[in-house]
Formats: structure tokens, C-alpha cells, sequence
């Protein structure tokens, strides 16, 4: 609020900082206040009387400027902004942000009911590039041989704050000087091309140490900083720099006249640094807003002292625990529009390395290198990735937050029924920036054992693993009005799997030199994922020969002791009750067909037929209701899957099993109908959900989703057959007859495809 004419501004600060004003200082008088969101919403929420005795300062002409305004659709924010455009009528509102659109549509309708005038300047990535003014980005990343001691303990504390790694973490990490002289190496032997280079350390040490390792190599290099992360040990250290020293060493990289500028975090933001043609990042971080500003300093154009392609290059340790660090994806190469962004399908390769070493490790420790079951079950057959946005702990900083969910072959249904009794639920108070696992621990457990089951079988740890999964989905529910997260299949999988590589070998005869060599080959094929998911050779070939003894075991009928249940042969003819029973816990106790979950209707299964000849490996094991087993008779047809890749096109036949004729009422019969008649006709698990409401609209207007991969307008010739039928049986139980039957898929939605829709 500024009344011209106007010779000075008074201008405040406010923040959490120790170096900025508190809420209690601002003033009536003051011209223009600058606060983080996070302080000027809460205190706008309580009414402080400071702020609001500066808002009516104001006389109605407020302007307020919304930096990152991509963050305006967050409940907290969203909130606040339209409770001050109804206390102001006449405020003006200006937002300010490198991403203005969203793959969420709610979201994109939050941005434009904010800022009804949109976008009213814009210039793209692309065009700046063109122009000269941002360096093309080139992403390179290193592995090291690290493997960060990070306690599980200390870790579980840590994980749901968004914060940076632990401090201990961090001066271990910047201690290791195996560690620092591969990345002083790493830029020696690219030195030519990566030029003029930043490097970000963690400690003053860590730069002094890299700086003598590169010195040592011939190169020019100089450390600015302070001292983060203890003082110097002794005299020489703390005489050696002045006040002006980091200045000195400033200028003289902006002179060219040294090739490496290492710093702790002083060249984050706001530094004026032409000409760098490299950043190297030194390690991880979950932090995109530090990450951002890192990367921000080589992205100079050369229409401003910088260059045409700039490199950015990571270093990553070998994680044992789920991280998700922020990523830099290069620049999007687009001009801005009001269209959506759609959300990236890059798999978590991440997740899935230390999911499947991890599992790997446990099972070379139990004494017994065998896979347990086949090895694409260990592979994920998908991922939700869950958007919400989140403060940092201990900061006024909030992170939008993009975090994947693995969705293994026996968890979608489970997965989903949680989706869908969340969504019956006012979750607003679970909406909130600041919420915090340990809040909801006691209801993501009840929430677990209701939607998932029981299993002994399940570790401590997988079961934590779960509950954060159900927390990061709930988020996402909660701050998107409970719109479910989407559903990325792993497509690559199928081209992953070891069992096919070992069985290949084995059938071939090969020696274990041919065999090594053929797997040395595979491991370094540029067009699979195994250097990213396994840290090393050693672990791929561990993983290797866990497939060749599960095969062998499965064709020789060698089946180990101990444990009693290891996955493998069982060459009785009948099945054993413990054998039974483990089966149906693997799958939670449900058909795995038709949703059927009466524990006295279930059967097991077997996907070959036993009439085929004998096979008992829990692999070809899967449990059905007493109905869905009848009608598969001795067809092998695999509901462990989503999508059957033998499909190639529509079956000519749809299934007639099993019309509800006594429970025609029952919406949940209802859905298991529908269940069993479309995943028989796609030969798979294919229907993702069904909808059939108790009331209302959705009583006589029904909907089926299926995975994606799984098209509707297969069952375009059969659905008004299929209304027919379904309504003879409910006219005959004096019930109205249903209207429509919808049909969709995530990559084919029903508004392209008009055709799955059939009306009575």
C-alpha cells in the first residue's frame, strides 16, 4: 500500500529467521512488508494484531505479490488468499512463477480461479535458450562406492520432515577422502570439456580437501567459505583467511585465473559468476529448492557472460534406505500455454535398487541364495506418484512434493480399496502443509489392517514401508480433493527379467565362463536398467545365481529344508494345509478374480493345470473363490497380472458366469460379477475397480476401471448384451433396471472414447 508521492518506502522483513522482524513488529506505517508464506499465513489465520492493523493501514488499495505462485493451490495458501480477496475487495493480486501449470486439473482450475487473468507474460525456456540469455543443461551423473551408514532408526525420524540429510550424514559423506579424490578425478579426466567449474561441498574441510586434490593434478583450483561444520584446528588455518579472502578468490575465478571454485553453499543465489560451463553437485540432496539454486548458477546464456551448454554433473552413493531426491530433468523445450503438463512415467529406479537389494541382502543372510518365486514378481508393476505439497521442518521453505508409490504384483487391489475408503471421508483436516507421519501412525496402521489384511510373514519394516506409502497417498488425496494419484505401469518390466536370462543359459549348457561373459554382456546393455538398479556386478550376478538354483530347483524337484516355505517345487501331488494357507495369505486372502472374500468360498489354484503335469511352485499358485476356479477349469489364465501381453487383440466371446439371480440387489455382488465376467474376458486381473453406488446416481449409472494397458473399446460389442442381461436378473428380483455401464482406462479415459459408454 503505497500513497505516492512518496519520497521514502518503509520496507520490513518477516520471517522465522533469527536475522529477519517478528509478526509482533510490523507497523501501521509500514509501505511494504515482505514475509515468507508461511509466517504471514498463520498469522493472518490468528488474527495477530499487528498484521491486521497493517492490513487496515492499507484503506483498500492492497497489492500482493505471490512469489512461486505454483504453490497458491495448497490448501493453507489457497485459503488464505481468498479469505483476503472477500476482506479486500479491491486487492490486487500478482503471482510469479517458472512453472505455471499442473498435471492435476484441480490444481490448474485452483491457478485460474486465484488468477482469473491468467497468464499475462510469459516467456519459455526455449526461447531464452534461443535467445541466448540460459545455457542448454546436460545432465551427468557418477556413482561412487559409498554406501551412508544412516541408522533405520534415526532414518524413520527423518523421513517425513523434507528437510536435508542429517548433519552427521552430510560431514561424513564430505570426510571421505576415497570418495573426494574420485570426484577431483571425475573432473581430471573430463577436464576439457567441463571447463570453468563450481563445485558444492559440505564442509570447509571437504573444500580445502579438494582443493588439494586437484591442485595435486594440475589444476587451478580455490575454495570460498565459512567455516561450516567446525572451526580450523589450528593457527595457520584460521590466519590463512582474512575477511577479504573469499572475495580475492572470487575474482580471481571471475579472471579466469583459476579453473575450480569450491564453496559451501555461498554460491547458492544472488552471486554474480559469468562464464561457468560446469556445476558439480557432490551429492544428494531431497531438496529441489537447494537443488534449484545450485543448478541456477551454471545456466548463465552466453548473452550474458555464460555459455551455450552448461553441465551438471551428481555424484550418488550407493542408499540403502527409499530417498527421493530431487532430480534436474533438463529444461522443459516448450512454449507456455494453458494446457496441462502431463505427469512423467520415469520409473523409480531408484526405489526399485534398494527394494531389490535390499531383499537380496536378507535372503543371501538367511544362508539360502534362492529367489523367492519368480524373479519379475520382485519388480514393481507400477506406481502411483502422490503430489502434495509440504513444509520443511524447521523452516518456513515448502516443497512441493512428487513421490512415487511402488506397486508390487499382488498390492493393487489393496492399494485401491484404501484409495476408495479414504475417499469416503472429509479429509480436510489431514490437508494441512505441516502434517506429519507420526501424527496419523495409529490410523495409517488401523487403515492397513482393514484394506491389506493380516500376514505373519511380513517384516517390521515391510509393514513401515507400507503405512508410508498409505501416508504419502493420503496426502495426496487430502490436498487434491481426494482425486486418486496417477497410475504408472512399469512398462520395461517385462524386458527385466533374470529368470529368462538364467533359463536360456541353463537350456544352452553354457559353462560358467560363457555364462559369466553373457552376463557381464546384459549387465552393461545401454538399453536396460540393470547398472542403475544394481550398484555393482556383484550384486547382479548374487541375483543370477538366485535364479538358476530357484529353476533348477523347480526342474530337478531339489527343494531346501530350511525354511520350511522357501518358494520352489513341491512334488506332492496334493497340496499341503500350510501350503494352502500360504497362498492365501500372499494374497491377502481374496480371489484374486472376483474380490470374493469369504474365507470358506476360497480355493488354490493353479495357473498351469495340474492336468499338464504337477507343478506346486507357489509361482504357479494363485487363490480363487470356489466359482472363478470352476470356470477357469483347466485353462491357463493368470489373475496374479493387471495385463496379459499374450492378448493381442479382443477375445471374439464374452463370459456368461454366474448372474447374482438371488442377490440382485446387492451392489457388491453385483461388483464381483462384473469382476469375474471382464478379468475372464481380458484373461488377466484387468478391472481395477468397480463403482456401483447404494444411492443416488451412481445406483443406476455403473462404472468399471481397468489398468492401463487394458483397452475399453474391447468390450464395446458386448456391453449392451451385457445391460441386458444384468437387468433381466434384476427385473426379476423386482429391482429397476441399471442405465449405463462406463468403461475406462487410464490411457484410454472415457471422454476418448465415447464408444464404452452404452444408455438403456
Amino acid at each position: 500500500k503505497i500513497i505516492e508521492p512518496k519520497k521514502n518506502l518503509n520496507l520490513r522483513v518477516v520471517s522465522g529467521a533469527p536475522e529477519h522482524y517478528d509478526v509482533a513488529d510490523i507497523l501501521p506505517s509500514d509501505d511494504v512488508l515482505i514475509a515468507t508464506l508461511q509466517t504471514v499465513t498463520k498469522a493472518y489465520t490468528r488474527r495477530h494484531p499487528a498484521l491486521m492493523k497493517f492490513l487496515k493501514a492499507s484503506d483498500g488499495k492492497l497489492c500482493v505479490v505471490f512469489d512461486e505462485a505454483h504453490h497458491s493451490p495448497a490448501p493453507t495458501y489457497a485459503k488464505f488468499l481468498m479469505d483476503l480477496r472477500q476482506a479486500y475487495k479491491n486487492m490486487r493480486l500478482l503471482g510469479l512463477t517458472a512453472t505455471p501449470l499442473y498435471a492435476d486439473e484441480r490444481k490448474q482450475g485452483w491457478l485460474a480461479k486465484l488468477f482469473p487473468q491468467k497468464i499475462i507474460y510469459d516467456v519459455s525456456a526455449r526461447k531464452l535458450m534461443a535467445a541466448g540469455i540460459l545455457a542448454k543443461p546436460v545432465s551427468e551423473t557418477y556413482a561412487t562406492d559409498v554406501s551412508p551408514d544412516f541408522d533405520e532408526r534415526e532414518y524413520q525420524k527423518w523421513i517425513d520432515t523434507y528437510q536435508d540429510l542429517p548433519e552427521d550424514i552430510i560431514t561424513t559423506l564430505a570426510e571421505n577422502r576415497e570418495r573426494n579424490a574420485m570426484i577431483a578425478d571425475t573432473y581430471v579426466e573430463h577436464r576439457e570439456r567441463y571447463g570453468k567449474t563450481i563445485m558444492f561441498a559440505d564442509r570447509w574441510h571437504q573444500c580445502e580437501q579438494l582443493e588439494a586434490l586437484l591442485e595435486a593434478r594440475g589444476v587451478r583450483a580455490g575454495s570460498i567459505y565459512s567455516h561450516v561444520g567446525g572451526e580450523p584446528t589450528s593457527v595457520a588455518e584460521r590466519n590463512k583467511r582474512d575477511k577479504g579472502f573469499n572475495a580475492k578468490m572470487l575474482d580471481k575465478f571471475k579472471k579466469d585465473e583459476l579453473d575450480v571454485l569450491l564453496n559451501v553453499r555461498m554460491l547458492t543465489e544472488g552471486t554474480d559468476v559469468p562464464k561457468v560451463n560446469t556445476v558439480f553437485l557432490t551429492r544428494q540432496t531431497p531438496s529441489r529448492i537447494l537443488l534449484t539454486q545450485m543448478v541456477g548458477r551454471a545456466l548463465r546464456g552466453p548473452k550474458f557472460g555464460g555459455t551455450e551448454q552448461a553441465f551438471i554433473v551428481a555424484f550418488t552413493d550407493q542408499w540403502k534406505q527409499q530417498i527421493n531426491w530431487a532430480e534436474y530433468d533438463d529444461i522443459i523445450d516448450r512454449d507456455t500455454d494453458d494446457s496441462i503438463i502431463p505427469p512423467s512415467p520415469r520409473p523409480p529406479l531408484q526405489l526399485i535398487s534398494i527394494d531389490l537389494v535390499r531383499r537380496l541382502t536378507r535372503q543371501m543372510d538367511s544362508g539360502i541364495n534362492i529367489n523367492a518365486g519368480s524373479f519379475v514378481s520382485l519388480m514393481p508393476l507400477g506406481w502411483y506418484i502422490a503430489e502434495f505439497q509440504a513444509v520443511v521442518k524447521g523452516s518456513d521453505d515448502i516443497e512441493s512434493v512428487s513421490e512415487p508409490v511402488m506397486i508390487f504384483e499382488h498390492e493393487p487391489g489393496f492399494y485401491k480399496r484404501f484409495i476408495t475408503h479414504l475417499q469416503e471421508f472429509d479429509l480436510e483436516s489431514l490437508a494441512s502443509e505441516n502434517l506429519e507421519f507420526s501424527e496419523v501412525e495409529t490410523e495409517l496402521a488401523e487403515w492397513q489392517s482393514l484394506c491389506f489384511g493380516a500376514d505373519d510373514n511380513t517384516t517390521q519394516m515391510e509393514a513401515l514401508d507400507v503405512r508410508k506409502n498409505l501416508f504419502l497417498l493420503m496426502r495426496h488425496l487430502a490436498q487434491n480433493d481426494k482425486i486418486e494419484p496417477r497410475f504408472f505401469l512399469f512398462k520395461e518390466r517385462e524386458e527385466h527379467d533374470l529368470d529368462a536370462i538364467a533359463a536360456k543359459s541353463i537350456a544352452a549348457e553354457h559353462g560358467p565362463r560363457a555364462a559369466q561373459q553373457i552376463l557381464h554382456t546384459e549387465y552393461h546393455r545401454t538399453d536396460r536398467f540393470w547398472r542403475t538398479i544394481y550398484p555393482n556386478f556383484g550384486f547382479f550376478s548374487s541375483q543370477y545365481d538366485g535364479c538358476v538354483r530357484r529353476i533348477l530347483d523347480v526342474e530337478l524337484g531339489n527343494i531346501p529344508i530350511e525354511p520350511p516355505f522357501i518358494p520352489g517345487v513341491i512334488d506332492d501331488r496334493e497340496l499341503s494345509e500350510a501350503v494352502k494357507e500360504q497362498v492365501k495369505k500372499r494374497d491377502h486372502f481374496v480371489c484374486l478374480c472376483c474380490g470374493e472374500t469369504m474365507k470358506r468360498r476360497l480355493t488354490i489354484d493353479h495357473i498351469v493345470a495340474a492336468y499338464y503335469g504337477i507343478n506346486n511352485s507357489l509361482d504357479n499358485l494363485q487363490t480363487l473363490c470356489e466359482i472363478c476356479n470352476r470356470h477357469k477349469s483347466i485353462n491357463e489364465l493368470n489373475f496374479r497380472i493387471n495385463k496379459n501381453y499374450a492378448l493381442n487383440s479382443a477375445p471374439d466371446s464374452f463370459p456368461d458366469v454366474a448372474l447374482p439371480i438371488g442377490n440382485a440387489g446387492k451392489p457388491e455382488e453385483w461388483e464381483k460379477y462384473l469382476r469375474r465376467n471382464v478379468n475372464f474376458f481380458y484373461q488377466c486381473a484387468a478391472v481395477e475397480s468397480v463403482r456401483i453406488g447404494r444411492r443416488g446416481v451412481n445406483l443406476y449409472e455403473w462404472q468399471i476401471n481397468l489398468y492401463e494397458g487394458n483397452s475399453p473399446a474391447w468390450l464395446k460389442p458386448h456391453l449392451e448384451n451385457l445391460v441386458t442381461r444384468i437387468n433381466i436378473a434384476r427385473t426379476a428380483g423386482r429391482f429397476k433396471a441399471m442405465q449405463s455401464i462406463t468403461v475406462t482406462s487410464p490411457n484410454e479415459p472415457t471422454r476418448h472414447n465415447p464408444l464404452s459408454r452404452v444408455n438403456r
